[in-house]
């Protein structure tokens, strides 16, 4: 084939493509307008050559105020820096398009630059989509703050009196305001119980509430772990025996000190422990191991022989407010916030928590990393 009918094959290639391929000299006059660019904006070739495309196909400003007459300058000076750029570009009618663009400089005879070739395509779909997508995400945080502030304040109201509930039924247990009979101390006994529970709950709501909004803060201090692990089995040591389960603790050497937020950790082992009682049927077993991992971190572990974690249930495990469905979660109702907020508390301290089950009835496995020294 001879050189001018590669010429006029790749011209037509050129005017027929589906994408807007024009020319513009260095002050950004049009030098050329493919059929495509013609259709897509919407002028003829004797309306748009010569012209430059600030005023024709480029706004002087886009809708957020920038000075894109300013930008075809800087491109003139600077072509390499917008070899792939998206911008703003205007219809004939004055409708705003968004265009992403690839750009080359054509140089002279002298190597020097004398036009730019520009090959566009509309996105303004996409970018209408991503703009959508923006505005959703900034609408669900607002009402994630909006929840997070209402359940703190909540919290904080339903405290008070919560509080004077649990003092007065301590006060009637103890006998303070005179003899009870029998059915008496059982009814205050469930009132001082439920109390507490529900207090319980308040505070994880309220925890919650701190860790979204960035309040949350590490109260750091030493402490010793292996005491703290070993005295944690106590809080459930009568609960166990009661219903038959065997407690262990597997504590590795080098398990001692650390510097961590205590209260906080203890909550986090308490909520594993808890959990692992609540989803352990008589009988089984619950243990605790942990291990240091040289200078860096210690790993700590709670594992049970219970129920186990269902494939589809994996996803609830950290998730806030959701709980597993079963015959034990049911019969001991929670937030669901217990999980999520110990893993939380664990990532303030820049550890990792996880957890390990290979499935339904085969027990599970939750573990979690803590810095030797945070902060």
């Amino acid at each position: 084939m001879s050189g001018n009918g590669l010429k006029i094959e790749y011209s037509e290639l050129v005017e027929n493509a589906n994408s807007i391929i024009l020319r513009m000299d260095m002050k950004g006059n049009v030098t050329y307008f493919n059929r495509y660019a013609q259709d897509f904006f919407g002028y003829r070739p004797e309306e748009i050559i010569g012209k430059n495309v600030v005023g024709t196909i480029v706004a002087p400003t886009d809708t957020s105020g920038r000075d894109l007459k300013a930008m075809i300058d800087d491109m003139a000076l600077h072509p390499s820096s917008y070899v792939n750029n998206e911008n703003e570009n205007m219809l004939r009618g004055g409708a705003r398009v968004w265009i992403a663009w690839t750009n080359k400089t054509i140089l002279d005879e002298n190597g020097r630059a004398s036009e730019v070739l520009c090959i566009g395509n509309n996105i303004t779909r996409l970018k209408q989509a991503e703009e959508e997508i923006l505005k959703a995400k900034e609408a669900a945080e607002g009402a994630n703050k909006a929840k997070s502030s209402f359940l703190a304040n909540m919290s904080h109201e339903l405290r008070t009196p919560l509080n004077a509930i649990i003092g007065f039924s301590e006060l009637m247990k103890e006998e303070s305001v005179g003899p009870l009979n029998e059915k008496q101390e059982e009814y205050v006994d469930y009132i001082h119980e439920s109390g507490k529970h529900l207090l319980s709950l308040i505070n994880d709501i309220l925890d919650l509430s701190k860790v979204e909004s960035g309040k949350m803060a590490l109260e750091l201090g030493e402490f010793d772990l292996k005491t703290l692990l070993e005295k944690s089995l106590v809080f459930v040591k009568e609960k166990a025996a009661k219903h038959g389960i065997a407690l262990s603790t597997d504590i590795g050497e080098g398990i001692g000190a650390i510097r961590a937020d205590e209260r906080k950790v203890k909550q986090v082992i308490f909520n594993l422990l808890s959990n692992s009682m609540k989803f352990t049927p008589d009988g089984g077993k619950i243990g605790i191991n942990a291990r240091r991992d040289g200078n860096k971190e210690i790993s700590v572990c709670v594992w049970d022989t219970g129920i186990g974690i269902d494939e589809k249930d994996r996803s609830k495990v950290f998730s806030e407010f959701e709980q597993i469905d079963s015959e034990y979660s049911r019969k001991y109702a929670g937030t669901g916030l217990g999980m999520p907020l110990s893993k939380k508390f664990v990532e303030l301290h820049g550890g990792k928590m996880w957890f390990e089950s290979e499935g339904k009835g085969k027990g599970a496995r939750f573990c979690f990393t803590l810095p030797l020294n945070v902060g």
